[in-house]
C-alpha cells in the first residue's frame, strides 16, 4: 500500500509540473506598411514656390505639427520646414567636407590648421541670418564651429 501511495504522489506531483508550466505562445508579427504622406495643398504650394521642379520630396509631419520635406537640392540633400500653414520655418542643408564652400573651408584651414574637417550643415532660418555649422576635429577634440555665408566665424 506504501508503494501505491508512493507512485499515486509522484504521478500527481510531476503532472501538476507538466500542467504548471506555460505554453509559449507564437506571436505573429504584423507588417507596418509606411504610407506616402501628403502635405497640405498649402504647405506643399509653398515648398513649390521655394523649390521649383523638385521631384524627390519626401513629406513628413513631427509631433509640433510641423511639416518637413527631405529632398535632394544640387545633390546636397536638404531638409525644408513648413508649419501647417504653409509658412517657412527653416532650411537645414548637410553638406561633407568637400562639398562646404570655399569661403568657410579657407576660414577654417586659417584658424584652426592642424583640424579635419568632418560634415557640416547650412542652416537657414527665418529669424536669423545663414549661417554654417561645421563639425571638426582639432588635436583630438570634436567641435562645432558657426561661421556665416561669407566665412567668418560667428561663435
Amino acid at each position: 500500500m506504501k508503494k501505491l501511495t508512493l507512485i499515486f504522489c509522484a504521478v500527481l506531483f510531476t503532472s501538476g509540473i507538466t500542467f504548471a508550466q506555460q505554453k509559449k505562445s507564437v506571436k505573429k508579427t504584423k507588417k507596418i506598411v509606411a504610407t506616402a504622406v501628403q502635405a497640405p495643398a498649402a504647405v506643399k504650394s509653398s515648398f513649390d514656390q521655394n523649390f521649383a521642379g523638385t521631384t524627390d520630396a519626401k513629406w513628413t509631419k513631427t509631433s509640433a505639427g510641423h511639416w518637413t520635406v527631405s529632398f535632394q537640392k544640387d545633390n546636397i540633400k536638404t531638409i525644408a520646414e513648413y508649419d501647417a500653414d504653409g509658412k517657412w520655418i527653416a532650411t537645414r542643408s548637410a553638406y561633407d567636407a568637400q562639398t562646404l564652400p570655399g569661403s568657410v573651408t579657407s576660414t577654417l584651414k586659417t584658424k584652426y590648421p592642424a583640424a579635419t574637417i568632418k560634415d557640416g550643415w547650412k542652416i537657414e532660418r527665418s529669424d536669423v541670418a545663414a549661417y554654417y555649422k561645421v563639425n571638426i576635429q582639432d588635436n583630438g577634440a570634436e567641435k562645432a564651429v558657426l561661421l556665416n555665408e561669407a566665412g567668418t566665424i560667428t561663435e
